[in-house]
């Protein structure tokens, strides 16, 4: 059974398939964390809570047991960050947890804990994914006084580390256009806090982290990973005390926070997992993230799909479009092979393209009412949709339903659905427009209907589904005092329910979690969105930086964004140019999207395009549902290396990037990975490739081809030796199909 419980030790062995995590009950009957590693195999072979505890010299102890509790709550002889900190009735701040049944069933495991004095009760609830040395981990809190309790911070779990002084701490940093940003640093006595304060789950950092011990590398050593599965504020303390122990705490951010329990309540914290990989070093780990994401928390109906090649209106048109530009866009999209075709944003409101009104942005003006624009589309937008169809294209729809704009009737008719305190006017944030408060169940069913209502009434195959708002306070109006703080939790849980209802209610729909780049990418959105907008930094050159550091969590292919072979990061604002060659590579790393005007485009260029959209749609199976190897990483080299490799090891798709490598340079041979060493490959590389012109040689005659013949190899030799191909110069790529010869 993967759960073991021995009775004579009282203790819990959750077995992974090359991992032990022990727990046992101790003499005080507090609930302990014994053991998080490599696999043991019986309760005899854990250490003794004295042995744990005594880390000094001193024949004394220096550490009580209630520090190494599973679920700390605050009280005791203890300095280390409390899971728990309550406030009763009566105002006793303190909370002791003891043991008092516990339950297995299958690879669940729930431990009920109870206040010896106040009948406060905790359930630990732990779910084992043994396959992938995974532990979901959660608490429910059950308020059985006869008074409210406050919970003034309700994490969802400690997590100890094995004694070490050397832990090394992976995280994703960032901020708007830079996210994902991989930093690597040795963990310091005290605490390091990663957080969001923001009312979403970024971007500034990611709610997921890696803890090495210093000497892991992408390909070798072992590390322990996680994520708290939460869309709002979250909150991720690392703390090295003076004994150096190690100790991880996480879940809902303790700031502004304040949830109000009355007498028979509970309150479930979210979901936060955690792993630990034995060996293959931080790709490895990354391999069994995706494997768990994709078999427990990705929607049904995402696992499998192949996203279709995509055009978004956005970099062409910006809100400057109108129903006879559309029509004419989706008709060139179809002869270049797009497969679903997004309208952005410019479809509300009531003003003509090129209005002056709100600054040039008068589609906002639409906002809350999500009123189709007449004068745009004086057919409505169902004969867009209606022409994709025709073609054997899906349509989408971008919209943006957290916010209304400041002077719609919405507004006049509704103040208490809108963020804010009862005696303030309203704050506006960007763009003239408030944020709605899905913590108000009238406004949640608003917005949910209004989703249904547009995608059923127009027949809408994808939603790109946006919040550019950020919510640095939530007041919550008409709410008594004592429930406002618990307007944060709210708002997230009923922003799934509203996004979750739209899914089941069109499950073929494509959801979007798109939030003005990368400012909600939390694992917990997987279970609606099949793509997750990584940045409206799209400049190609950037995005290598940001899909590598997005790859540790999110699976390639769920790498999503408007305008991968576009025009505007590139070239208008970061003043670099960039082949549409390298802008298509970059894309077919992930899920190819395209945003140019395509009426306007050269015939040469729709060539390449072409080209680039058949290329994408051939490797598509390997690079989307395959497994992911960072080769090289753009950290390290000048140059980034990324292997597909499909799940029978028959085929493999190689991308070889460069930044800005030095003149002269050649790369390191390139060792792949997960092939079959006594297999045979045949490898196609598709590039620019350069060959003399027999009849006028010279360096100025040189004939450009798109494909070469790289020859046949091993698979032990491709992974041993490797393959040497040059790539050159800025901006420059090449795509390697390698294929099994049967």
């Amino acid at each position: 059974m993967p759960i073991l419980y021995d009775e004579a030790a009282r203790a819990f062995l959750l077995q992974g398939k090359n991992s032990t995590y022990a727990i046992q009950i101790s003499k005080k009957d507090t609930v302990c964390q014994m053991h998080w590693g490599e696999k043991l195999e019986a309760a005899s072979e854990l250490p003794t809570l004295y042995d744990m505890a005594r880390r000094m010299t001193f024949k004394e102890l220096k550490v009580e047991e209630d520090d190494f509790q599973e679920y700390r709550g605050f009280g005791g002889f203890s300095f280390i960050e409390p899971a728990l900190k309550v406030t009763f009735a009566d105002g006793t701040r303190n909370l002791f947890l003891k043991y008092q049944s516990h339950e297995i069933d299958g690879e669940n495991l729930r431990i009920v804990t109870r206040d010896p004095q106040y009948a406060l009760e905790v359930t630990l609830c732990y779910r084992l994914c043994p396959e992938f040395d995974v532990i979901e981990r959660k608490s429910v809190i059950k308020n059985q006084t006869e008074g409210d309790v406050v919970l003034e911070s309700v994490y969802s779990a400690n997590w100890h580390l094995p004694y070490r002084d050397d832990y090394r701490l992976t995280t994703f940093v960032g901020g708007y256009a830079h996210e994902y940003n991989r930093i690597r640093e040795m963990l310091q006595k005290g605490r390091r806090i990663l957080e969001s304060r923001r009312g979403l789950s970024g971007p500034e950092f990611i709610p997921f982290f890696m803890m090495d011990e210093g000497k892991t590398t992408e390909e070798m050593g072992h590390c322990y990973y996680g994520s708290v599965m939460w869309s709002g504020n979250w909150k991720l303390v690392f703390e090295r005390d003076q004994l150096d122990r190690t100790i991880i705490t996480g879940g809902v951010n303790d700031f502004d926070f304040g949830y109000c329990l009355e007498p028979g309540q509970e309150y479930e914290t979210p979901v936060f997992f955690a792993g630990y990989s034995a060996e293959g070093g931080f790709g490895e780990a990354s391999r069994i993230l995706h494997r768990y994401e994709i078999q427990e928390i990705i929607h049904p109906k995402e696992k499998e799909r192949l996203l279709p090649i995509i055009y978004n209106a956005h970099n062409a048109f910006g809100s400057q479009i109108w129903e006879e530009a559309i029509l004419k866009e989706i008709d060139r999209a179809h002869e270049i092979g797009v497969e679903l075709f997004i309208m952005e944003g410019g479809w509300t409101g009531q003003y003509p393209p090129f209005s002056p009104v709100n600054n040039g942005q008068s589609h906002r003006t639409g906002y809350g009412l999500w009123e189709i624009n007449k004068v745009r589309f004086p057919n409505g937008i169902k004969p867009c949709a209606d022409r994709c169809h025709e073609y054997g294209m899906k349509f989408g729809l971008w919209i943006e339903p957290e916010a209304v704009y400041h002077d719609c009737s919405l507004v006049r008719e509704h103040p208490d659905w809108i963020v804010g305190y009862d005696n303030r006017e309203p704050e506006i944030a960007g763009f003239q427009c408030y944020s709605l408060n899905l913590a108000n169940d009238d406004c949640c069913e608003y917005v949910t209907n209004k989703l249904i209502q547009i995608i059923g009434e127009n027949g809408i195959d994808y939603i790109k589904n946006d919040f550019n708002r950020q919510n640095p306070h939530l007041g919550w109006r008409g709410m008594p005092i004592k429930f406002q703080k618990n307007s944060w939790d709210k708002y997230v849980r009923n922003m799934w329910k509203c996004y979750g209802t739209v899914k089941k209610t069109f499950p073929d729909l494509i959801f979007e979690n798109s939030a003005g780049g990368g400012k909600r990418t939390d694992l917990a959105m997987l279970r609606i969105a099949g793509r997750m907008h990584r940045s409206d930094n799209q400049d190609p050159v950037d995005s290598l930086n940001m899909f590598e550091g997005m790859s540790h969590f999110v699976p390639g292919k769920f790498q999503g964004g408007a305008c991968f072979i576009s025009i505007p990061q590139s070239q208008w604002l970061n003043r670099r140019e960039t082949t549409l060659q390298y802008r298509g590579h970059m894309a077919m790393l992930s899920s190819m999207s395209i945003s140019m005007k395509l009426q306007e485009m050269v015939d040469k260029d729709i060539q390449e395009l072409k080209y680039l959209v058949a290329l994408a749609k051939k490797i598509r199976p390997v690079t989307q549902l395959g497994e992911l190897y960072r080769l090289v990483s753009v950290d390290d080299k000048p140059y980034g290396v990324y292997e597909y490799v499909n799940k029978d090891a028959t085929k493999a798709v190689v991308f070889m990037m460069s930044q800005n490598m030095q003149f002269g340079k050649m790369p390191e041979p390139a060792r792949l990975k997960g092939l079959k060493p006594e297999a045979k490959y045949h490898i196609t590389a598709h590039g620019t490739f350069w060959t003399l012109d027999p009849k006028k040689p010279g360096f100025q005659d040189e004939i450009p081809t798109r494909e070469k013949d790289l020859g046949i190899f091993t698979g032990r030799q491709l992974m041993r030796v490797g393959l040497q191909v040059f790539i050159q110069g800025h901006a420059n790529s090449l795509v390697l199909e390698v294929d099994e010869i049967q």
